[in-house]
């Protein structure tokens, strides 16, 4: 009797398994096809990476301006080094992603005059020239008032870079098409976000606290705010670029 429920229970699992046969290859194909097989899932996928990398310099960036601000001095030396550790492993996260061996294998599958890798690098030298200005930013010697308003102002930035890359993975996930109804909701809270960089940035270079500063004399001689409207200029730039690519929607090698 064992015998018999076993050889029926084999059977019936056999036949289930050749009925659902199909239904799994189908369901693979649909997922290949939702998930995108071709090189525009790749290229956002280097696009994620990128943008990840530049979080990584404005907040390493923003722990060296916490040391410079010298308001901890046993912690500082850490702050500070730590910073500078993640600004260097920002930066090549971007350029692996921009000269690695993936975006050459792409370039040799003839996609190097694509729209979107015309895009993808011009985004990554946005993105590398904000880097090459934190990089280089410090401010030595006593910290004057003027200074600690500037330093504010070069946090306020990053923090709208960092908010414009995570609303841009946001959008660029929702794009993938991979979860149904809530890709919409992610779509519309990374526009939201980039929406908000874009705003925060213009607050920043054209608001009160930068007017005050230039009617009392803190202008374009000052080596500091000289530097501040270039990575102003930058950071917009950037911004832009990726406001460009989530109003653009779900974008196309070809």
């Amino acid at each position: 009797m064992k015998n018999q429920k076993r050889l029926l229970y084999a059977a019936l699992t056999f036949a289930f398994l050749l009925s659902a046969g199909p239904f799994c290859s189908a369901r693979a194909e649909e997922m290949t096809h939702e998930h995108g097989s071709d090189a525009s899932m790749q290229m956002h996928h280097l696009h994620v990476l990128m943008n990840h990398g530049l979080e990584m310099v404005v907040e390493g960036s923003n722990m060296v301006m916490l040391a410079d601000m010298k308001m901890a001095p046993s912690m500082d030396p850490m702050t500070a080094e730590h910073g500078r550790a993640m600004i260097k492993s920002g930066r090549e996260v971007i350029e692996h992603a921009l000269k690695g061996p993936e975006m050459q294998a792409m370039h040799k599958a003839g996609h190097g005059d694509a729209p979107l890798m015309k895009y993808t690098h011009e985004l990554g030298e946005a993105e590398l020239s904000v880097v090459n200005m934190l990089e280089k930013m410090g401010m030595e010697g006593p910290m004057s008032d003027d200074m600690m308003a500037m330093h504010h102002m070069h946090i306020m930035m990053n923090h709208a870079l960092e908010m414009a890359a995570q609303g841009s993975n946001m959008v660029m996930l929702g794009q993938m098409g991979m979860a149904g109804d809530i890709d919409k909701y992610s779509i519309d809270h990374g526009k939201m976000m980039l929406s908000d960089a874009k705003a925060m940035v213009n607050e920043v270079m054209g608001g009160k606290s930068m007017t005050d500063m230039h009617q009392k004399g803190v202008t374009g001689g000052n080596a500091t705010m000289a530097e501040t409207h270039k990575i102003g200029d930058a950071a917009k730039k950037v911004v832009d670029l990726l406001d460009t690519m989530a109003s653009a929607g779900a974008m196309k090698m070809k």
